[in-house]
């Protein structure tokens, strides 16, 4: 064996050997079965980044097509408001954790999302289209709360409400008894003024919700009372949306000066088991102008509450930037012993009480929500709000089981397309059909190793890609075989004969391949999804191909023959 034949073997087994160690913990998890690689994953989630993946074809997945309004921007606005959006996207996207996501825009105001192996579509929707618009808003007192309910309940009784008729003689004080007496009278003698840990009791607010009829007679008979605020049955949510809805009692409020405040819901239901007709949602009447918004926020992160009377529910972290956490100190400082509603798009998470002015620029929501929830809006909030509101107008789920099929299917076509490219070679070529058919074996272990490398996923387009780099392999060492059966019909010998064979048969190869991968490459520059992944299958096989066919092939013919005076080659 000379120096140069053994320098070729060195690099096949060392090739081999590396392969082997990218393939393994694709084999290693695909040999699993889909309950147990869940379960596997859960385990260890850094394996999704050593293996190499499968599309939302193979495995399953959501499909959507984003749409930007862009009806409510300036044309300025207009002109990067697809790259804002698309960034933002991407940013929650990569935050969710799923595998190989595929993310494109489409002009003039549409960008396409798949995301492959995802188990939670409705939150993954919600994170993507969420516009993400993070406030800070000052609950009104009690008096304005109660002044705010009779004016609304006195207008669906089609009177005049006195409180609509400011007096300036009236001092702040005055007010606020006149309200909480008028609290008293809506909630059944119950001065809200006086309210006492034992009045927000489960046993309190439970005797309060059973005296609500789901056919209320009126609008305070359908608010129940739970500490210093209101709440609604679920039931009822939908008949208060209709009375803010209406103009008449939105016109009654703007004529009593409280038109620069809003009721806003509470993030979650309270209240009764799950499925019980007494759950109820608190809302919040906070004033329209908020103290702060999100822009002031830097950074986000989900974490469980380690004390407090909270200890053990998730939060979600805030860290503020300077200018931030400028505006939060003065707004804490100002409003001591006050509600702060921490507000994401017009939906109240928690509203603390004020105790005393925050510095630092650190904040934290309290929000009643799971650990998954909490994760979910902290991606939100880290990416930051959307330029303008999207909207899906196409949507599409592939279920894990029609994946699996799908997966089956291919691995069937992969499968019969090799055995018969290796019984044909092997009839037709002999011993250097043989040989030909270690190379094909050897291109799709590289195929899949350099895939697992840097973590890309396969689909059935790029399975399409696959068995097409089979025929181009097997075409080139056809190219190859004829070459060498010429040379040795003109009188050559065996080593002289293979030598000329591939030197010849090169640029042949080269040529074909080059102008193949051009190919590939634009239809991965330019393609949408399906067309990715055969143009990622095909570009990688192209060039391993090359390896295997011109360099591989060559350098088993040479170990064959090295040394040899067989006058006769099996081809």
């Amino acid at each position: 064996m000379n120096k140069n034949t053994q320098v070729g073997l060195i690099i096949i087994i060392v090739s081999l050997v590396a392969s082997v160690y990218f393939l393994k913990d694709s084999v290693f998890f695909y040999a699993k079965s889909p309950e147990a690689r869940q379960e596997y994953q859960a385990k260890d989630p850094a394996i999704i980044k050593r293996i190499f993946n499968l599309g939302l074809d193979l495995q399953g997945g959501m499909r959507m097509v984003l749409e930007i309004d862009k009806s409510q921007l300036d044309k300025d606005a207009q002109k990067d408001v697809i790259d804002r959006a698309y960034t933002i996207i991407e940013n929650r996207i990569n935050g969710l954790g799923v595998a190989e996501p595929t993310i494109q825009k489409q002009a003039p105001d549409k960008i396409i999302v798949e995301l492959p192996g995802l188990k939670d579509p409705a939150n993954a929707k919600s994170v993507i289209g969420s516009t993400a618009q993070l406030e800070f808003m000052l609950l009104r007192e009690p008096a304005e709360l109660s002044r705010a309910i009779t004016i609304v309940e006195n207008t669906l009784k089609g009177k005049v409400d006195s409180t609509m008729i400011a007096d300036s003689s009236d001092s702040a004080s005055v007010k606020a008894k006149e309200g909480a007496e008028q609290a008293a009278q809506l909630f059944g003698g119950q001065d809200s003024s006086k309210t006492t840990a034992k009045d927000t009791s489960a046993a309190a607010i439970a005797a309060s919700v059973a005296k609500i009829t789901t056919t209320p007679a009126s609008f305070t008979a359908l608010l129940v009372q739970v500490g210093e605020q209101v709440g609604v049955l679920e039931i009822n949510k939908s008949k208060v949306n209709e009375i803010f809805a209406r103009t008449d009692v939105r016109a009654a409020l703007d004529r009593a000066g409280l038109g620069g405040n809003v009721f806003l819901w509470g993030h979650s239901s309270e209240g009764g088991a799950n499925g019980s007709p007494n759950k109820y949602r608190i809302l919040y009447y906070v004033k329209a102008r908020p103290e702060m918004k999100g822009d002031g926020i830097e950074d986000a992160r989900a974490s469980i509450n380690q004390g407090g009377m909270a200890t053990g529910q998730a939060i979600v972290e805030l860290e503020m930037n300077r200018k931030g956490a400028r505006t939060f100190a003065r707004v804490t400082g100002a409003n001591i012993n006050k509600f702060l509603a921490i507000v994401l798009d017009s939906t109240v998470y928690s509203a603390p009480v004020i105790r005393g002015k925050i510095g630092g620029g650190r904040a934290q929501i309290e929000g009643r929500f799971s650990l998954e929830e909490a994760k979910s809006l902290a991606v939100v909030l880290r990416a930051g709000a959307l330029p303008a509101p999207v909207k899906i107008i196409e949507e599409s789920t592939v279920g894990p089981s029609l994946g699996q099929d799908s997966i089956i299917k291919a691995e069937w076509a992969l499968i019969i397309a090799f055995v018969l490219i290796v019984m044909f070679m092997v009839f037709y070529y002999r011993l250097s059909g043989v040989i030909a058919s270690f190379a094909l074996f050897f291109h799709t272990l590289l195929l899949f190793a350099v895939m697992a490398g840097i973590n890309a996923a396969i689909t059935l387009p790029g399975i399409a890609g696959i068995i097409l780099n089979y025929a181009m392999a097997v075409d080139a060492n056809v190219i190859i075989f004829e070459r060498i059966r010429e040379e040795l019909d003109s009188g050559k010998t065996v080593r002289s004969a293979i030598d000329a064979g591939f030197k010849r048969a090169f640029f042949t190869i080269f040529d074909s391949n080059m102008t193949t991968l051009i190919t590939a490459l634009l239809l991965f520059g330019f393609g949408t999804g399906a067309l990715k992944g055969f143009a990622v299958t095909l570009t990688f096989g192209i060039i391993i191909s090359m390896f295997t066919s011109l360099y591989v092939t060559q350098q088993i013919f040479h170990l064959l023959t090295d040394n040899s005076k067989n006058t006769k080659l099996s081809i």
